[in-house]
């Protein structure tokens, strides 16, 4: 029977302030791996509220408060010298004898592919000419021709264009460029997967084996200083939870992907400071890297204790679909609510669907009050992975696009931020089988398999405050969109929508969560 670690408190390690000086990244290097990034592994400090966070294999953190909305860019402070892998050059994939007649008729196929090319917005920065949307073009069609190289195996093609995209795409250009040139990261790799006897190619570990790398972590606290993709799932999930929670006395909430709590400090102050806030305060935190489950519950009590809100929490050290009922110590007379942030999508890698079933299964037996879930409104589940790599492009454009209207071009803020997106790219285009794990659906998939589960949508509510975020943030390309009669709330950049929100209950329960629980 698995177990699950319970983890005894800790106090939370102070991090001594550091310095504001910002290094620049140096753009290319040589060896088989060309484009490397001279970079500084980071001791980093984020200037969003009085965060400090030094950077360790595991994070010790200051635990006094979160950080708070900003346009300005979080400085980062150097550490010891790192290699990081992007795009190879010829080093790796030398040119084969590839007459002009071939290129031109592999380059031209590209016009009946799956690609749709995304605005002409996003091939160059402010201030940027026609050339730069003529190389941005030139770049999607080359991507193009080497995704239809890879399909088809056809080595001299993939050198080629391998090659070609290395020496252009860069991710210290425009947005376009700056995607590509994950892309092309992720094409390399597959193509390295598939012709192993021809590929011979070392990429470091954080790229081949992502639980090696946590500056996920930080990341995601870049991100919620200059972007309002975290606030609005965190606010929106968290306005629909309050809901549920009025007039009850002992909350307890199942989060199955807790990362840093960025989401809960917003709503223990809306707790704090009703007429009656809750007696007790309960969050079950599922994770599975056992220092920042703690470094998580210690912030969290601390800020729970400036609120003078009881509150507990309650480590789960595991894997998702280890988990089991008694370890999430659901207790009589509370009332349970189920958080499922960007998580939902990570069992679709069982494709005969019982991953996803046994945890349905599992959140029914907690018999919550409501269940709010997050997930990118994306197709990047295509069992086609051509047509999963041209859907993916354009949505990460538009990822990419925003951080152009965020952060500064040579913001390592920003590569460390785009750094994290590009693990979901290699993920959706070079993994496949239980590898891939980025397998995102749209909210009408979400609904077909919620109700396959036995949930009924709640819907989502009024979104106040969800309405009010993108103004919290100097860019008009951001807005919110419903989905169907109230069911969710979309959050898109210009025309591409990014993450849906949405709320759900068990189909069979109409009360709340007050019967004792089954062990």
């Amino acid at each position: 029977m698995p177990m699950a670690s319970c983890l005894p408190p800790l106090v939370a390690q102070g991090a001594a302030p550091w310095g504001r000086a910002v290094e620049a990244i140096d753009g290319r290097s040589g060896g088989p791996w060309g484009q490397r990034r001279s970079s500084k592994r980071l001791h980093d400090r984020i200037s969003c509220g009085d965060y400090r966070a030094k950077r360790t294999r595991t994070v010790d953190v200051v635990a006094d408060a979160w950080p708070s909305p900003s346009t300005e860019e979080p400085p980062l402070v150097e550490a010891e010298e790192e290699r990081v892998f992007l795009v190879p050059n010829a080093a790796s994939f030398p040119l084969p004898a590839f007459s002009g007649h071939d290129r031109s008729r592999s380059e031209s196929s590209s016009s009946s592919g799956a690609f749709i090319c995304p605005p002409a917005s996003y091939f160059a920065g402010e201030g940027e000419g026609i050339q730069t949307e003529q190389q941005g073009l030139e770049l999607v069609s080359l991507l193009t021709s080497c995704t239809e190289s890879v399909s088809s195996s056809n080595y001299e093609a993939m050198s080629f264009f391998l090659a070609r995209l290395g020496e252009m795409a860069t991710p210290f250009g425009t947005p376009l460029h700056r995607v590509v040139a994950y892309f092309t990261e992720a094409l390399a790799l597959r193509a390295a997967k598939l012709l192993p006897h021809i590929f011979s190619v070392a990429p470091p570990k954080a790229i081949t084996d992502p639980t090696e790398d946590d500056d996920g972590a930080i990341a995601l606290r870049l991100l919620d200083c200059v972007s309002p993709i975290p606030k609005f799932l965190h606010f929106t999930l968290n306005e629909r939870l309050l809901k549920a929670f009025e007039g009850k006395d002992r909350v307890h909430i199942i989060d199955f992907d807790v990362k840093q709590g960025l989401q809960w400090p917003a709503l223990f102050q809306s707790l704090a400071s009703r007429p009656n806030p809750p007696g007790h305060v309960r969050i079950t935190g599922v994770g599975e890297c056992g220092p920042h489950l703690q470094q998580a519950g210690v912030r969290l009590a601390k800020m729970a204790e400036s609120l003078d809100l009881p509150f507990e929490f309650h480590p789960v050290v595991d894997r998702l679909e280890d988990i089991r009922l008694w370890m999430l110590h659901v207790k009589r007379e509370e009332c349970v609510a189920v958080n499922c942030a960007l998580t939902m999508h990570k069992t679709l890698y069982d494709e005969s669907g019982k991953a996803l079933t046994d945890l349905l299964g599992l959140i029914r037996s907690t018999r919550p009050e409501i269940v709010v879930m997050a997930e990118q409104e994306a197709k990047h589940n295509e069992p086609n992975w051509e047509t999963r790599l041209a859907g993916s492009l354009n949505y990460y454009a538009s990822i990419f696009d925003s951080m152009e209207h965020a952060l500064p071009v040579d913001s390592q803020a920003r590569i460390k931020i785009e750094e994290a997106f590009a693990k979901e790219i290699r993920n959706i285009v070079a993994r496949e089988g239980s590898e891939r794990t980025e397998r995102h659906e749209s909210f009408e998939r979400w609904r077909k398999l919620m109700q396959a589960g036995g949930f009924r949508c709640l819907g989502i509510g009024e979104g106040e405050q969800s309405r009010m975020i993108p103004r919290m943030y100097s860019c008009e390309n951001y807005s919110i969109h419903g989905q169907g009669e109230g069911d969710g709330f979309t959050l898109k950049w210009l025309d591409q929508p990014l993450y849906t929100v949405s709320a759900w209950a068990p189909a069979d329960v109409t009360g709340g969560s007050s019967t004792s629980q089954p062990n």
